[in-house]
């Protein structure tokens, strides 16, 4: 769900390369077990230093093009290109996270400077463009960061819109996002409307 809405992107094939490198080391969990876990001490030490010198994405681009060059030691049954695009992907997933924290909590601090109650912590996708293609957003209740996620995906057709509501919760300190709960699913926005607006207010009664 976290992705950086402005600044610096990862192209798509980048991210394609590093999702097929983690596909292909996958498997070796049950034919070569011991290469796997061999594969995947590396991949956590090479994050580990990616964490140390690529704070950004920008900086996560330029490492990736060092490719195998990043792996400084032997990597028996698997390649060091895989190694190294697994943990770039690795070190990506954490920037996207840590950025989207950062996000929810600048969001919250805006709307507490102006006074809002509840206010949009986190979007992605366009309503116009569902169902066909996903669409997501957040909302805080600003004092208490209880959260609810509305999402718009297809329904088993492909056609129609499924419109469902999630409980959340934001953390007001770190910006972290927990996923709680199902609280319903609705057939149009109307309905979803609806029981957005209940949500809202049983939040705002309980503080």
């Amino acid at each position: 769900m976290d992705s950086p809405d402005s600044g610096p992107q990862v192209p798509p094939a980048v991210l394609r390369s590093w999702d097929q490198a983690e596909a292909r080391i996958f498997p070796l969990v049950m034919a070569r077990p011991e290469v796997y876990e061999r594969a995947l001490r590396m991949i956590a030490s090479l994050a580990a230093r990616l964490r140390e010198t690529c704070p950004d994405l920008p900086a996560l681009l330029a490492a990736h093009e060092r490719g195998a060059d990043l792996v400084t030691e032997p990597s028996p049954g698997v390649g060091p290109e895989l190694i190294a695009a697994a943990a770039c992907a690795m070190r990506y997933r954490e920037i996207v996270t840590t950025g989207a924290a950062q996000g929810r909590l600048a969001a919250l601090a805006r709307a507490r400077g102006q006074g809002l109650d509840w206010t949009v912590v986190q979007e992605n996708g366009d309503p116009a463009r569902a169902p066909y293609l996903p669409y997501q957003r957040v909302e805080a209740h600003v004092p208490s960061g209880r959260a609810v996620i509305i999402s718009i995906e297809p329904d088993e057709t492909l056609v129609r819109a499924v419109h469902r509501l999630d409980a959340a919760e934001v953390d007001l300190d770190t910006g972290g996002l927990r996923a709680g709960a199902e609280l319903g699913s609705y057939g149009d926005e109307q309905a979803l409307t609806q029981a957005l607006q209940r949500v809202r207010d049983e939040i705002a009664a309980s503080g």
